[in-house]
């Protein structure tokens, strides 16, 4: 009976080499990989990982933020503002203020503007001289009556005045005593002491404060100061364009981007600093005052 023989297979020598040192190379491959890796990240951890400085170049320098409560620029300005809020047919003003920003002092002065003040001839009135020929004509006037020239204008009626103020949150006003006002155009009740309050009741709080005479003027310029105060904080500063293209949207305004532009800076460091000084003028003629 025949002998069964098992199948053999025979390898050559050659390919069997070959694999093993292919085997080989991919493992001594990855352990050069690793090793300058590893290099790698020790130049780099000894340069703060500035690649440009491991490389030979020079180091790039990052300037720090200053600090809070420190102003950065030391800018000059004086500048006034006429800001007012009537209705929608400038017939009937609100309320209006002269407004006075001074650095590098970081002050602000406001003056409260009644409907019924007198302008430079002395025969009409803000109010009627608005309804009449408009904010441009107003502006002369106001500047005949100063002795001084007014920078620029920002107006609003009703729902635009109100639109802005949402934006910014609403406002943190100290109200002085608790308020229950009834009229036949406008109810506010309010409670006494700082809060923040939107749109609608600070809209209707400064149209009661104009009905209490120079108390109510005086605090009509208190709360613009405190709507300002929550504009011009350091937490504000990269919201500045936003602010701006919002202002000029929603608000009647002959400032430009020009006109932005040209006063950034200063706009940066009331930011910065924040409203150091604030003043409430009795008179207009006393808004431009040292």
């Amino acid at each position: 009976m025949a002998k069964k023989t098992k199948n053999i297979m025979f390898r050559p020598e050659r390919k069997s080499n070959d694999r093993g040192f292919r085997k080989f190379s991919a493992i001594f491959s990855v352990c050069v990989l690793m090793i300058l890796l590893v290099s790698c990240l020790v130049i780099l951890n000894k340069y703060d990982f500035d690649v440009r400085t491991a490389m030979g170049g020079d180091s790039l320098t990052t300037t720090q933020p200053v600090s809070q409560g420190t102003t950065e620029w030391q800018e000059e300005a004086d500048k006034t503002y006429f800001f007012w809020c009537a209705d929608s047919e400038s017939k009937e003003l609100h309320f209006a203020w002269l407004v006075n920003f001074r650095l590098p002092e970081a002050e602000v002065s406001v003056c409260t503007l009644p409907p019924d003040t007198r302008l430079s001839d002395g025969e009409e009135t803000l109010e009627a001289v608005l309804a009449k020929s408009g904010e441009n004509e107003a502006v002369k006037k106001l500047e005949e009556l100063i002795g001084a020239s007014i920078d620029g204008y920002i107006g609003s009626d009703t729902e635009s005045f109100k639109a802005m103020i949402n934006y910014l949150g609403g406002a943190d006003i100290t109200v002085p005593e608790q308020i229950e006002y009834r009229s036949e155009e406008f109810t506010v009740i309010l409670v006494k002491g700082k809060q923040n309050i939107k749109a609608d009741s600070l809209f209707k709080y400064l149209r009661y404060l104009g009905t209490i005479g120079a108390r109510g003027e005086n605090l009509q310029a208190s709360a613009l100061l405190e709507i300002l105060d929550g504009v011009f904080k350091s937490s504000n500063i990269e919201k500045r364009e936003r602010y701006f293209s919002k202002l000029s949207n929603t608000l009647r305004t002959n400032l430009s981007i020009v006109d932005y532009s040209a006063a950034e800076n200063g706009i940066k460091a009331f930011m910065q600093s924040g409203i150091k000084e604030r003043n409430i003028v009795d008179s207009p003629q006393e808004i431009n005052e040292e």
